[in-house]
């Protein structure tokens, strides 16, 4: 056996696995999502497998195999898609318009029933390139990966904005290892062209171990990934509004002054009084119920009354915090990322980030350049 094809075993067993891993889902985490994934994984795992048999030569006598295997050449992409729609949406509900994405696969399926059932019928080489499926057919298997990479591209980005209304910490939702996949599968698609275009004898080997690398990595963050939206049903409802507000404008007036003045300082006292941001885990929904309004109502009081997310909210009390901590003797024993969690903060990542926008300096520069003047009291600001 040589090493390509050992490599290419080993990454198709693989997929597969972890296709039942996110199928089944012992966690039950982020359900939907991780049912479509593991489609894509299962039909990626397809794919590898009919590439295997093609490369030791046996392709004669499977011919039903391969014909099942190419099927799922019109699954990967929209499965892909919808599982990064399910991983990026609060709505956690399957729902019946979603399957219209399959219809090229129904369509393919239908061209190849003869294949599939008719005994003795027989094709050799790559059926989605043969010449016996319709130019049609060919050019849409050609450019469906590149809309569906495009469209979960666009979601992703979307993504990074729509935690920010609702979460104060965003490093473990972010779903950056989703980015660096839909990345790693445009690489490889460059190095396919371009190993193609060279016919480069180094390609095979070379894509067979990024295969395998890519498929743990991918299977590493998918088994730590947590749920995205952990919220009760209620709360997931007004969250659906608060990301579509966000998209809607003018916003209707939602409160009268009066209102206004008092939630304002209802707010405020808590961020002042009770330091709620020190709650590392703090969400919009949690914050809603201390407030004892919907999660609607803080999201639009947060946006029409102070100018901010609720991101850019709470942790510009956290930045506050944090430089009242490294100004005190007290708290001169702990170290940056000691002091990032003692503000509130769960990421060294997201408080330098933050702390720096604020500021204008890293806060080890702050430190510094604070270092010959006494300690003084911050005033937090609203």
């Amino acid at each position: 056996m040589t090493p390509q094809l050992l490599l290419n075993n080993i990454t198709c067993v693989s997929f597969f696995l972890l296709a039942l891993i996110s199928f089944f889902n012992p966690a039950k985490l982020n359900v939907v999502a991780n049912k479509w994934f593991g489609l894509f994984l299962f039909s990626t795992g397809c794919m590898m497998l009919n590439s295997i048999i093609y490369q030791v030569g046996a392709e004669a006598g499977y011919t039903r195999l391969i014909a099942f295997n190419e099927l799922s050449r019109f699954i990967i992409a929209p499965a892909l898609y919808l599982s990064v729609l399910h991983f990026t949406s609060p709505d956690k509900r399957l729902k019946a318009k979603e399957y219209l994405h399959f219809i090229p696969f129904l369509l393919f399926f239908i061209y190849m029933v003869p294949v599939v059932f008719v005994k003795g019928y027989h094709v050799s080489g790559s059926f989605i390139h043969s010449s016996l499926l319709p130019g049609l057919m060919l050019l849409f298997a050609k450019m469906q990966p590149l809309v569906y990479w495009g469209l979960a591209w666009y979601k992703l980005n979307q993504h990074q904005k729509n935690i920010r209304l609702i979460n104060s910490a965003t490093g473990e939702v972010n779903l950056n290892w989703l980015r660096y996949l839909l990345l790693g599968i445009a690489f490889m698609l460059v190095i396919w062209v371009v190993g193609s275009a060279l016919k480069a004898p180094w390609m095979p080997l070379y894509s067979s171990a990024a295969y395998l690398a890519g498929v743990l990595v991918i299977g590493y963050f998918m088994l730590a990934q947590k749920e995205v939206y952990p919220f009760e049903q209620t709360e997931l409802e007004e969250i659906v509004q608060v990301i579509r507000q966000e998209n809607t404008k003018p916003v209707k007036q939602r409160f009268s002054e009066e209102q206004t003045v008092r939630l304002k300082n209802h707010l405020t006292q808590l961020m002042t009084a009770e330091k709620v941001y020190l709650n590392n885990e703090l969400s919009l929904p949690e914050l809603a119920k201390e407030m004892a309004i919907s999660t609607h109502d803080l999201s639009y009081l947060l946006n029409e009354c102070f100018g901010a997310s609720f991101f850019q909210f709470v942790n510009a009390y956290r930045v506050e915090e944090a430089k009242q901590l490294m100004l005190s003797d007290k708290y001169k024993h702990l170290n940056i990322l000691g002091i990032a969690y003692n503000a509130g903060f769960n990421s060294k990542t997201t408080f330098n980030t933050t702390f720096k926008k604020q500021t204008g300096l890293s806060p080890s520069q702050f430190v510094q350049s604070t270092k010959a003047q006494p300690a003084q009291t911050i005033p937090a600001s609203n």
